[in-house]
């Protein structure tokens, strides 16, 4: 198990808040590989993605901690 207190995920809306994008071009370049944020899955018609803080974090160029601040921000500070 993680001994971390909070999951290695970001939601899709708030991942593409951080991107300023919307969610099917961010899914799209997580898709085609532009953007090496997560993984990309398809269940029959439905595509989603798992997108990882610290794959945000090293895309960016940012710390794990500036990108928690920005998902608290993002989602007003509700824990998931």
């Amino acid at each position: 198990e993680c001994e971390r207190m909070r999951p290695n995920r970001i939601r899709t809306k708030t991942a593409a808040k951080i991107f300023g994008v919307d969610v099917p071009y961010l899914i799209e370049k997580v898709r085609v590989g532009k953007y090496p944020i997560g993984i990309y899955e398809k269940h029959g018609k439905r595509a989603h993605v798992v997108i990882q803080t610290n794959l945000v974090a090293q895309y960016l160029g940012r710390t794990m901690e500036e990108i928690d601040a920005a998902v608290i921000e993002i989602e007003g500070g509700q824990a998931q």
